[in-house]
């Protein structure tokens, strides 16, 4: 399956292993930081555009339409525009995060030093405030 195109669909074609599917997903160039974003709460595609601004609208709209066919992100039904997170979203999210802060522990040079904690934002912080941790996240996330 090719997540990347928008044409993957989560019930086409179940011939890859769990882990395959997942990492399909968690190798996308946009989608993790997508669902990481989307996980503090619904947000407007103009939003979403601000907190990754290497992406175009295009590819914005492509992406959110790949994440919507795997049932893991849904547009909010009110005026606004906005997207968040289905239940499966929510659970692949803590995943992502999980294995970003698994994977720089384990590049740590420094054995003996406990790694950094990291704290992420509140979920009621300004996109202001959200768009000065794109850096945490690019360093995690890539």
């Amino acid at each position: 399956m090719d997540f990347g195109n928008g044409s993957g669909k989560m019930t086409k074609g179940k011939t890859e292993s769990g882990l395959a599917y997942t990492l399909n997903i968690m190798a996308n160039q946009w989608q993790p930081t997508m669902i990481y974003w989307l996980g503090f709460r619904p947000l407007k595609k103009k939003e979403l555009l601000m907190l990754l601004p290497k992406l175009s609208n295009d590819q914005l709209s492509a992406e959110l339409h790949t994440l919507q066919n795997l049932r893991i992100v849904n547009p909010v039904k009110n005026d606004e525009d906005q997207y968040s997170l289905t239940d499966d979203g929510d659970q692949l999210r803590q995943l992502i995060v999980s294995s970003s802060l698994w994977g720089l522990q384990q590049q740590d040079d420094n054995e003996d030093l406990i790694s950094a904690n990291v704290v992420e934002p509140e979920n009621t912080a300004s996109l202001r405030d959200l768009v000065k941790y794109n850096d945490t996240v690019e360093k995690y996330l890539g």
